[in-house]
């Protein structure tokens, strides 16, 4: 009756008033609403072959989006949706499994056909069997360098697990993240499973090694709650409204990462310009044994390699114009047909462009210019964080002679009192553009500080001397900043990194590496929210590190700190001083 009356109002709507304009009206903001499904659900010995899911709705609903509509478990061929009136028909193009239970999950790929008001989430379940399997999985997938949920990311299942399983065979059950990385594989069996995450961007429902992220447990999980109607998280739900979407509780957390490409080559190399080059591998960790350029001696090369070691930059120091080709020679561990790692010697050659050639032609003739006589040098430092990081300075270029003697740093007092004070001068060991500068004095409140840096007191490879710098700064006002402790306890002889960031994880504002239990001072805190993130880190390198599937390996483990209410979100205000204790065995448990 209500399909019956709906339908006259429409027809009786357009064919009265014909000539006269459109008078408007309030915007349709209603989805349609399912008022028949044929099979029923829950539907058993559904035929294997030419068998055809019906949806009817009461409004004219078109499919949005058709990679939305997720069939489990997966076949090659994804099943086939035309509208047909108000119905929505699902057909098959590959054979169905005898005696198992499959899922259409349409998410959000239906809507109506007038406003585009997407449809309610609606799971149509049927077996081809006698049986209808009725347990469940739920949980999130979130980023594992992050913590950031992943969004239509693929949740597989696997019965039988092998190294590539996940690569090769299509799985027993799969489900789909939301915009909050939440999912639920729904009507499965009472079994042990192998569980993944993929974020599947050639959406085959296979993992892409090298191209995805991928994610898995350690261990199988058996699914041990029978469905029913009035489990919270298998309710439809409104991807914006926060707090009901965070009410949902998963009964299982897997992070993905991106592995590191495994075979080892050299991946590219070229020029940045006349005297630097670079050359790229295709995995990190590279095994160099030797580098070498034609009639360049080894003295007059400086090297630097990428924190993941899978590149290096070069310089050439020599005080003559190099040539526009180098012709060089690499020695490195590289991968042979076998799989295995073995002793390489390749020729390869870099050549700068047209443009760069001329470029370093001019540079060459301007030479008495100021402009082409002076090096960058960029002083940072961040007045919160001056007393645990220091001062850098930083380079575009290396540095290849220097005189520290002539840096100076100024300390005032608060009776306007000038002194100079001892420093520390050491280059950063993961970059050699990089200089550390440190106070051997503790900086006191109220202090003010002027670092001097005259000219020439750096030349870099090309033979520029810096221009005179000056930098002053002071530690913060506390009168308005707040601070945080953490006591931290559980380390267990770990090693563990503690940051404070924003409630993004975006940005971080302190950072400790954690050797043994202690208390952990984040002070000059401005207003605002902030989170606690942690990480074990189990090689000890102070960076995160990914994982590697077929070695069964995760990687390294990141957790936010929850407040008792389950928030991640720490709101810190009004000259607070805030206390926080946290026990690792309890957050990594």
């Amino acid at each position: 009756m209500i399909v019956a009356t709906a339908l006259c109002c429409a027809l009786s709507h357009s064919c009265a008033n014909t000539k006269a304009s459109p008078t408007g009206g309030p915007k349709d903001t209603i989805p349609p609403v399912i008022v028949g499904v044929k099979p029923v659900w829950g539907d058993t010995m559904f035929p294997l072959t030419d068998g055809k899911v019906s949806v009817k709705f009461n409004e004219y609903t078109v499919v949005k989006d058709q990679a939305a509509i997720l069939l489990s478990p997966p076949h090659k061929k994804k099943p086939k949706t035309k509208v047909k009136g108000k119905e929505i028909v699902v057909t098959f193009q590959d054979t169905l499994k005898p005696n198992t239970t499959y899922t259409i999950d349409f998410g959000q790929g239906l809507a109506d056909n007038n406003e585009g008001n997407i449809a309610p989430k609606f799971v149509y379940a049927f077996s081809t069997g006698d049986t209808l399997d009725s347990m469940y999985i739920c949980g999130t997938v979130v980023d594992a360098e992050n913590l950031t949920p992943v969004k239509k990311a693929i949740v597989s299942l696997y019965s039988q697990r092998r190294d590539s399983s996940v690569m090769l065979d299509l799985p027993d059950a799969i489900g789909r993240t939301d915009d909050w990385g939440f999912f639920s594989i729904r009507n499965i069996k009472a079994q042990p499973y192998w569980i993944f995450a993929c974020t599947d961007e050639s959406n085959d429902y296979l993992y892409q090694i090298g191209e995805e992220k991928i994610g898995f447990r350690d261990t199988t999980i058996t699914p041990m709650t029978v469905m029913r109607d009035s489990i919270y998280e298998l309710l439809s739900f409104n991807m914006k409204d926060t707090l009901e979407c965070l009410a949902r509780q998963g009964q299982v957390e897997l992070a993905v990462f991106k592995e590191f490409q495994s075979k080892q080559y050299i991946k590219d190399k070229g020029r940045k310009n006349d005297r630097q080059g670079y050359v790229t591998f295709s995995a990190p960790k590279v095994e160099l044994s030797s580098f070498q350029i034609l009639g360049v001696d080894s003295s007059e090369i400086i090297m630097q390699y990428s924190p993941q070691r899978d590149s290096f930059d070069f310089w050439l120091t020599s005080k003559y114009p190099p040539e526009d080709s180098l012709f060089m020679t690499v020695s490195y561990m590289k991968t042979d047909s076998t799989g295995k790692l073995a002793l390489t010697t390749e020729n390869i050659s870099a050549a700068i462009s047209k443009e760069m050639a001329a470029k370093a032609k001019t540079d060459e003739a301007k030479k008495t210019a100021e402009a082409d006589t002076l090096t960058d040098l960029k002083i940072n430092l961040t007045e919160a964080n001056v007393e645990q990081d220091g001062i850098s300075l930083e380079f575009t270029v290396p540095i290849v002679e220097m005189t520290l003697d002539s840096i100076v740093l100024l300390t005032t007092n608060t009776r306007n009192q000038t002194d100079t004070t001892q420093i520390t001068f050491v280059q950063d060991t993961t970059s050699i553009l990089r200089y550390l500068l440190q106070n051997t004095e503790e900086y006191k409140p109220g202090y003010k500080y002027e670092l001097i840096i005259p000219e020439a007191t750096f030349w870099d490879v090309y033979h520029r001397k810096n221009k005179a710098a000056k930098k002053e700064f002071q530690l913060p006002n506390t009168e308005n900043l707040n601070t945080l402790t953490v006591n931290l306890s559980g380390t267990n002889g770990k090693r563990f990194l503690i940051e404070l960031t924003d409630d993004g994880c975006k940005k971080v504002f302190r950072k400790y590496e954690v050797l043994k239990d202690g208390i952990y001072y984040f002070p000059y805190i401005q207003d605002g929210k902030y989170s606690i993130r942690l990480t074990e880190d189990s090689n000890n390198n102070g960076l995160f590190d990914t994982g590697d599937l077929l070695k069964w390996k995760q990687a390294e483990r990141m957790k936010l700190y929850k407040l008792p209410d389950g928030t991640t979100k720490i709101e810190i205000k009004e000259q607070m001083e805030l206390i926080q204790d946290i026990d690792l065995t309890t957050l990594f448990d």
